[in-house]
């Protein structure tokens, strides 16, 4: 994995203009309260591995762009007002993501790294699971419309595994808009992962999975965003089957 990111360093320096490093384009900050709603389909099909239940999440987001690129981040604090280790899904998690995008000029494309760690003790046993990315992306804008596809190679460091892991499609995507005088957005996220490593697939759902959310967002004041989310997983999350729920949110703005 070292080797990997060292080279991406590397080209990365080759890619970004030195003059263009500091030039500061937009930025944003939230800090917000989520409730995720798992669909009974979800919470009454069960592994050995694990199990659904719904639960409270504080998250703190924020992203900016630059001339030379753009970063975007989060940081979940999972069950913050329950840590029950003696009830399967209770327990305390905590989860972050990193994603950077290095423009290759005014191309359109970039390079794209991402990295996204979940950490928990479920059952009172510590368990990580980190996934690192490192590929293409490109950016596309057509007004109000905004489409932000990438492929990349994937590495998973995880309780079990620890290695190369196959490949990963997936995009960003959103679209504002004004109705009855009130600003909304509609957004996606979808990440389509394929040809994992065979030790890998055993013990998390086969050889390919997807996993994402569908958005809509309400903005009835520069503090405020709510919003409802329909969140879907399938060969994902240690389940081998189609997981899927609502996710209730409220985001107070900086």
């Amino acid at each position: 994995m070292k080797k990997h990111l060292s080279a991406l360093i590397v080209m990365t320096s080759l890619t970004v203009p030195p003059t263009a490093q500091a030039e500061y384009l937009w930025s944003f900050a939230d800090i917000g309260l989520h409730y995720l709603d798992w669909t009974s389909h979800t919470t009454h099909r069960t592994s050995k591995q694990s199990h659904k239940d719904d639960f409270a999440y504080l998250e703190l987001e924020g992203g900016a762009g630059f001339s030379w690129g753009e970063l975007y981040g989060f940081f979940d604090w999972e069950n913050p007002f329950n840590n029950r280790h003696d009830k399967p899904g209770s327990e305390q998690r905590y989860t972050f993501k990193n994603t950077n995008r290095i423009y290759l000029w005014d191309s359109g494309f970039n390079l794209y790294t991402h990295l996204y760690g979940t950490y928990g003790s479920p059952n009172g046993r510590n368990f990580h699971d980190v996934m690192g990315l490192y590929g293409i992306g490109y950016n596309f804008k057509l007004d109000n419309f905004w489409y932000k596809p990438f492929i990349a190679k994937r590495y998973t460091d995880q309780t079990y595994y620890s290695g190369n892991n196959g490949y990963v499609f997936g995009w960003v995507a959103g679209y504002d808009f004004t109705l009855w005088g009130e600003k909304f957005a509609l957004t996606n996220w979808s990440e389509y992962e394929f040809d994992r490593a065979d030790k890998y697939a055993k013990g998390n759902g086969g050889r390919d999975g997807i996993n994402g959310a569908q958005a809509l967002w309400w903005k009835p004041n520069s503090k405020i965003t709510t919003g409802i989310q329909y969140r879907y997983a399938d060969n994902k999350l240690g389940e081998s089957f189609l997981q899927d729920g609502i996710i209730y949110s409220v985001k107070y703005n900086f």
